[in-house]
């Protein structure tokens, strides 16, 4: 095969091995090529690099950026392989089709938030006011955090372990998840010159315990992978 072709079909099976849509079977084959390919044909990290990066935002100017918003799309960043940058807006940096599909994830899982909000009002667990309705967000935006910490801890975990089973002491057995992350810093950071870590403030109550709960509950089965890519044909 020309070099070209080698390295589009070697990022076609690496996304056919993250795409949720994919039996268990399916991925673990397109990660099994991915890697035998970079293998067999010496594909290297630079070799990867692709001008197909892209920057996503949610399309909201913030003063401040509250830190539910902070929360929520750090935890999109984690489902989409995605870079959450904080420019006064909210940004999804990383390879193009991620980062787009970060900001309809993100899109999806507030509007959910919000319409979880007013039902909670109307049930009276949720005090009217400005300050009842932060604590319920921030309450929520933990929840689904702490899910899609722990989806992505279980992603590089089958991956080790998928890894392992098919690398057999090959030259080629780092996780793709993590090289895939080394590949977007190195291209989609160079104007970041460090960010703050901030304290999210709430009060505990009735309203942060239902936002946790609602979190804890939205569907967030379809908002992981991306759209399924022919990469075995």
């Amino acid at each position: 095969m020309e070099r070209e072709k080698v390295i589009a079909r070697v990022r076609k099976l690496y996304a056919m091995s993250q795409a949720s849509e994919s039996s268990p079977n399916e991925a673990e084959i397109a990660l099994r090529r991915c890697q035998s390919l970079m293998s067999k044909f010496g594909v290297t990290l630079s070799e990867l690099e692709t001008s197909e990066y892209g920057t996503s935002s949610i399309g909201r100017h913030f003063r401040s950026v509250p830190s539910y918003v902070t929360l929520l799309s750090s935890a999109v960043a984690l489902l989409h392989d995605c870079i959450c940058v904080d420019s006064g807006e909210i940004e999804f940096r990383g390879f193009s089709l991620d980062a787009e599909v970060a900001t309809l994830t993100y899109d999806y899982l507030s509007k959910s938030m919000e319409r979880s909000l007013q039902l909670r009002k109307k049930e009276g667990a949720v005090s009217p006011g400005r300050s009842a309705s932060f604590d319920y967000r921030v309450g929520y935006g933990i929840s689904v955090l702490n899910r899609c910490k722990q989806i992505h801890q279980e992603r590089l975990e089958a991956e080790k372990k998928s890894t392992t089973t098919a690398s057999n002491d090959s030259t080629y057995g780092s996780s793709l998840v993590v090289l895939k992350r080394e590949l977007i810093e190195e291209n989609c950071t160079s104007d970041i010159q460090g960010s703050k870590r901030r304290t999210v403030r709430f009060r505990s109550g009735s309203a942060h315990s239902a936002g946790a709960s609602d979190g804890s509950d939205v569907s967030l089965e379809n908002q992981v992978g991306h759209e399924k890519t022919d990469a075995l044909s």
